[in-house]
């Protein structure tokens, strides 16, 4: 066991223990500054603080408080900042829902996380979330406000960040924040008094990420996690930014309502940098982007910045003018330049931990001989290696199942006991198969499960597989990843037709694409007879086996 947990910060002092501490330092430090650039307008510290004010004065006066579930639904922009603040500084819970969701997928997040209140964008890009809405909550558009439905219970308003003629819109954020002004809330030592019983134990958010089973879960992290996780990975000795500083300009790709894009913006903030957000990501609109504001940076990992390149003739110079975001963007930047291969780890985590959990800290070098590691474990968690059947603890150098316990470690999952997730000891069995050597370098093997993780956001198979398998002309499916140089794994199906069918490839990507998150629906769709699949006795699909006859196919 390699354990970290009781390490300090650096120069021995306190991290903020709240998102509310968190945010009045950075407001403290570069309230003139420009947070966020959207849409070609600028909006500044003092600005966003001043808009999650009067929306957090808002829900007070709808009742909202300490403890309330509020979801959100928004793309990356100045609204989801303020918004995800406003919630967070009343002691509620933000319930971080995903912009990818499709209407089935909607439907039991909402329920699931029994949010009383959904704070939406109306739409974004080729998305129509009211239309989604009406879809995934049949009752919607009838019903009476406060809502009552049926398909979620506890839910009771829905606002918009836009007017809307919808009848079940209790308003616009900005008839959220008009009333906030108006009430007694909006008084500061009355508002003041509400921030102050924030407390470190108290849940902030609620992130939903693919399990191992067909349902999404809902991973819980308190307010002390949030906070002291976002300041730890910003600081020098940090692993997320790589020397970010107030002058910087960051172009975020990754969801806010994801733990990667999440502890990017709170890097920005903590270090007074821009974050510019822009609704599309091709590789044209991005080299745009960055020309137009002058970015310093861009999240992501060396395959997208790869894809720039190509983008525009001058897109190779404006690249070469910018520094790396993350380790993982070292290597193509060497090569860009032209300087000597380096030796970098990687830094491994999950939304159980809130991001991270091994890496190294800024400036440590990964000696030569540890080439492919994952690094060391971070201060404030531990890691162990244990048999997957027996959680006996094995010793270093032997492969089994990584579990974590620590600082960061989740708060537990909605609606899921702490028995059921945690060993006796505490420690969290994250599924992943991983070697842990005798000074402490984590090496990542491969899940233990069938788990597929691509562009960094995880697919269920079963999840897929029962999306495929309502297709009429479906006999039988099999959802697998396999390895690909920019997604990490590629979502790939094997599917068995009916007899008679003519259903090809795109026919069932199309029919997907209204059930599934995009990044759930398969890249590739191979057909076979249902007997030529490789199975047990008990007819079950051996998956390793029909893995390997997918890594034989020409490419």
């Amino acid at each position: 066991m390699v354990d970290r947990s009781d390490n300090a910060t650096a120069d021995g002092a306190a991290l903020p223990d709240t998102v509310v501490a968190f945010w009045r330092a950075a407001l403290a430090r570069h309230s003139k500054r420009t947070l966020v650039r959207y849409r070609g307008i600028s909006h500044s510290f003092a600005a966003i603080d001043a808009r999650a004010r009067d929306l957090s004065a808002g829900l007070l006066a709808q009742g909202a408080g300490k403890g309330s579930r509020i979801a959100l639904l928004m793309p990356n922009g100045p609204d989801w900042i303020a918004s995800w603040l406003a919630i967070t500084r009343i002691g509620a819970i933000a319930i971080e829902l995903s912009t990818f969701f499709a209407a089935r997928e909607l439907a039991y997040a909402l329920r699931h996380s029994d949010a009383a209140t959904l704070l939406a964008a109306p739409g974004y890009l080729r998305h129509d979330y009211c239309a989604r809405l009406e879809e995934a909550l049949p009752s919607l558009a009838s019903a009476p406000r406060p809502l009552t439905l049926r398909e979620c219970p506890f839910l009771r308003s829905i606002w918009l960040t836009e007017p809307s003629t919808r009848p079940w819109s209790s308003g616009s954020l900005d008839d959220l924040a008009s009333a906030g002004r108006a009430s007694p809330f909006a008084e500061p030592d009355l508002f003041g008094a509400v921030e102050q019983e924030v407390h470190s134990s108290d849940l902030a958010v609620q992130i939903y990420t693919s399990g191992s089973t067909a349902m999404p879960k809902g991973v819980l992290h308190t307010h002390g996690t949030v906070a002291h996780k976002s300041t730890f990975s910003a600081m020098d000795n940090g692993i997320l930014p790589v020397g970010l500083g107030p002058e910087d300009r960051v172009i975020i790709t990754s969801p806010f309502f994801w733990v990667g894009g999440f502890l990017q913006l709170t890097g920005a903030i903590h270090h007074g940098a821009c974050v510019i957000c822009h609704d599309e990501h091709s590789p044209t609109e991005l080299i745009d982007v960055i020309r137009d504001e002058g970015a310093t940076q861009i999240t992501g990992t060396e395959g997208i910045l790869r894809s720039l390149l190509a983008a525009a003739p001058d897109a190779p110079e404006l690249i070469g003018t910018m520094r790396p975001q993350n380790v993982f963007q070292w290597p193509f930047f060497r090569t860009l330049r032209g300087e000597p291969a380096g030796c970098d780890a990687q830094s491994i985590g999950m939304t159980e931990t809130f991001g991270g959990h091994t890496g190294l800290e800024h400036g440590a070098p990964l000696p030569t001989d540890k080439r492919g590691s994952n690094g060391q474990v971070l201060p404030f968690m531990e890691l162990r290696i244990a048999d997957p059947e027996t959680g006996e603890v094995l010793p270093p150098g032997t492969p089994g199942e990584l579990q974590v316990r620590g600082r960061w470690l989740m708060a537990g999952m909605h609606k899921r006991e702490r028995s059921e997730l945690l060993v006796a000891d505490g420690f969290y069995p994250t599924g992943d198969r991983c070697v842990l050597d005798g000074e402490g370098y984590l090496f990542f093997i491969s899940r233990i499960g069938n788990m597929i993780k691509t562009s960094d956001a995880n697919v269920a198979p079963d999840e897929v597989e029962v999306a495929i398998r309502e297709h009429p002309e479906v006999l039988d499916v099999a959802v697998i990843g396999i390895p690909d140089p920019k997604l990490g794994q590629m979502v790939v199906a094997v599917v068995a037709r009916r007899d008679g069918s003519t259903l090809d490839d795109e026919a069932l990507r199309a029919w997907l694409k209204p059930r599934l998150s995009s990044f759930k629906v398969p890249k590739r769709v191979y057909f076979r007879a249902f007997d030529e699949f490789p199975r047990t006795a008990s007819d079950k699909i051996i998956r390793p086996a029909l893995l390997d006859q997918l890594l034989a196919l020409p490419s």
